[in-house]
């Protein structure tokens, strides 16, 4: 898989995991307002924050060892895009230096690791220049007097360019380990120095072994490999598949030279002679391949450029009709001039390496952990939509019962309306029939009474049409009298 594939499964993964948490928060508050803090989905919301954490904090290193002289310094330089690393003809690396990967924009820094502090000295913070004069000036100490501060090992902190748009490959860390004849140059302990140069291959991702191609076949390559590989097959069977060779400073050629291809057969079967079986190697032209890439970035200085123009612009001049030799300018061949350098082939072959098995294996880890949250969280909704269908069963059970004494209180009102109604209807009725019966008792005792009257009076009593009419009137007014009064009570007592 290319760099470019892993970034995009990163991209995609990191995205799906932020996005998963995103959901989980709305979840949460939604479940927080209904009272519910579903302590639960904390432990889930941690599990995805751990994974997307290993994610980022993942640490990809990459080991470059090699015989003094060999042009590392600057091999290294051209995978950071910066000149940062000292390079002269004493030896530089006189313990492990890691070169770690940081945003562009932060501040680079160099600090220093000592016996028995916890934390780092920094010694200067600033541009590549300042870390460059600052870690050799610091170097040059220690040599002098004999590592007195107990020195374990620098780290620069500074952006790579070759993973500067791979946010997949944060945790990179170039890894600068110092070889045999570097060892034997300054006052410190040569085992421990052994020790920690071997415990650094054994832990990185990749290892990238810097050869000089004008002098691969020095006593010095052959001391690196007897000192770093003799008598360790195990090491060599291990780590096979991720020791690359780097045929460095092939620019230095000439045309009385072999070819460049005749120079690698040869240095194959002298590295199969150590133990190493098809060895990787790539040629290379760091100095070539920093100066195009500083020239691109428009971060070469003066005398870089002049560099670049009087040592490698001259191979992408051409002629015209008239046979004068026309170089363009540095800006327009740059790219080419660092595509031909071998750095980039290089950088994208590491890449590959170390993301096919760490980082592969690490984005696998980090997807079946966002899996298994995803699904808890499905679980837990589903728990509390079963929840929620309840509590609406419940609801609704209430309603109809509510419902039914509705309508059980409905009848009951309907059935009094109806006995009253009949009630009232018998009362009528029989109140109707009472008075009728009263109104004719009455009617019978006047008559009685006036006929007692007549009798009495004979001669002075009214005629019988106006005794007639009276009669009337009083049963009249007697029969509305009763009335009134029934109905008074009826209302009272319905």
């Amino acid at each position: 898989m290319s760099s470019q594939e892993f970034q995009a499964a990163y991209t995609s993964i990191y995205s799906t995991g932020t996005f998963l948490l995103q959901y989980l928060k709305e979840f949460r508050d939604g479940l927080r307002i209904q009272g519910d803090e579903s302590q639960g989905l904390q432990s889930i919301e941690d599990e995805i924050n751990k994974a997307l954490k290993a994610l980022q904090d993942q640490k990809y290193q990459v080991a470059v060892i090699a015989a003094m002289k060999a042009g590392k310094s600057t091999f290294l330089n051209s995978i950071i895009g910066a000149d940062v690393l000292a390079s002269e003809t004493a030896a530089c690396t006189i313990c492990r230096t890691d070169v770690r990967h940081i945003k562009p924009g932060d501040t680079p820094k160099l600090l220093e690791y000592r016996e028995g502090q916890k934390k780092p000295v920094i010694l200067v913070e600033g541009d590549a220049g300042q870390i460059q004069q600052k870690f050799l000036l610091r170097t040059r100490e220690i040599r002098e007097q004999g590592n007195p501060d107990n020195t374990t090992r620098f780290e620069i902190e500074h952006p790579i360019e070759a993973i500067s748009q791979l946010s997949s490959l944060t945790g990179f860390t170039l890894v600068d380990t110092p070889g045999p004849n570097e060892w034997e140059s300054a006052n410190f302990n040569i085992n421990e120095l052994k020790q920690t140069a071997l415990e650094a291959l054994r832990t990185c991702n990749a290892i990238l072994f810097i050869l000089n191609y004008a002098s691969y076949k020095d006593n010095a390559v052959a001391d690196l490999f007897k000192d770093v590989v003799e008598n360790r097959k195990d090491f060599i069977a291990e780590n096979t598949g991720k020791i690359y060779f780097i045929l460095n400073k092939v620019d230095q050629k000439t045309e009385r030279d072999k070819e460049i291809a005749e120079v690698i057969k040869d240095l194959e079967r002298e590295l199969v002679g150590f133990g190493f079986c098809n060895p990787v190697i790539y040629p290379a032209s760091s100095r070539q391949g920093l100066l195009a890439k500083l020239i691109q970035q428009e971060k070469a200085t003066e005398s870089e450029t002049k560099d670049f123009k009087k040592f490698f612009s001259a191979r992408y001049a051409t002629e015209d009709e008239e046979g004068n030799q026309i170089i363009p300018a540095p800006k327009k061949i740059a790219p080419q001039a660092l595509a031909d350098s071998g750095i980039l082939t290089i950088q994208e072959t590491v890449i590959q390496r170390i993301t096919q098995n760490s980082g592969w294996n690490l984005l696998s880890e980090v997807v079946a952990e966002i899996d298994k949250a995803a699904k808890a969280i499905e679980d837990t909704l589903n728990t509390e939509i079963k929840g929620w269908e309840m509590g609406i069963e419940s609801l609704k059970q209430k309603v109809e019962e509510y419902r039914k004494r509705s309508e059980n209180a409905r009848n009951r009102v309907e059935l009094v309306e109806t006995a009253v109604k009949q009630q009232k209807q018998i009362l009528i009725e029989g109140f109707s029939q009472g008075i009728d019966k009263f109104a004719e008792g009455a009617k019978k005792q006047i008559a009685s009474e006036i006929d007692k009257i007549a009798g009495s009076r004979s001669a002075n009593s009214p005629k019988p049409k106006k005794l007639n009419r009276l009669l009337n009137y009083q049963r009249q007014n007697l029969t509305l009298r009763v009335s009134d009064k029934g109905w008074e009570n009826l209302e009272k007592n319905y």
